[in-house]
């Protein structure tokens, strides 16, 4: 009988205490910090586990990262309350991105082809989320994997994206539908 997969790479004890008992239980106990306090030890320890990390990274109370060594982010980033982000594909943020409160990013899918293995054991299919500079994300957005935010877009409270969005669009909807572009805003006044 073949066992299934649930870890796409392959750990050693070493890497198991490391990363996902030690890294975790600190970064669990560190979300809860309030005030700039809080914001300074995250900004600090997350610095070291994300991929990389630009200045002014600013993570605010109850923010979830899962999986930050597969996550890159820009200069100027903010995370919000709540914000849950699984980096088990690959993050990919810009600079000047400002994410608001209860966001999710999910950079994989379950797999579900194979209808007789329940779908919790299937492999799961990892993917990449491509944030490009100078975004707002409004609160309780939902960005699924294998989407790129173009440059200068804003994604509207309770948006689920789950396809591209093009440079310096306005999106809102579930699904995520072009409202207009911001050159559009721009010549209305």
């Amino acid at each position: 009988m073949k066992l299934p997969v649930y870890v796409n790479e392959k750990l050693s004890l070493r890497d198991i205490v490391l990363k996902y008992i030690l890294r975790d239980f600190l970064l669990g106990i560190f979300r809860y910090f309030p005030s700039a306090v809080g914001i300074v030890i995250r900004m600090g320890f997350y610095k070291i586990f994300l991929r990389s990390a630009g200045s002014g990274l600013r993570i605010a109370e109850m923010v979830t990262i899962k999986f930050p060594e597969h996550i890159t982010v820009g200069n100027n980033v903010s995370f919000n309350e709540y914000d849950w982000i699984d980096g088990n594909g690959e993050i990919v943020i810009g600079n000047d991105v400002s994410i608001g409160p209860r966001v999710t990013m999910v950079s994989f899918e379950h797999g579900i082809s194979d209808i007789d293995i329940a779908i919790k054991r299937q492999p799961k299919e990892l993917g990449k989320i491509v944030i490009e500079d100078n975004v707002w994300i409004g609160a309780g957005v939902t960005i699924t994997s294998n989407v790129t935010i173009g440059t200068g877009s804003v994604i509207g409270a309770g948006a689920v994206v789950l396809k591209d969005v093009e440079p310096y669009s306005i999106v809102g909807g579930v699904p995520a539908k072009l409202i207009k572009m911001r050159m559009d805003v721009r010549n209305e006044k």
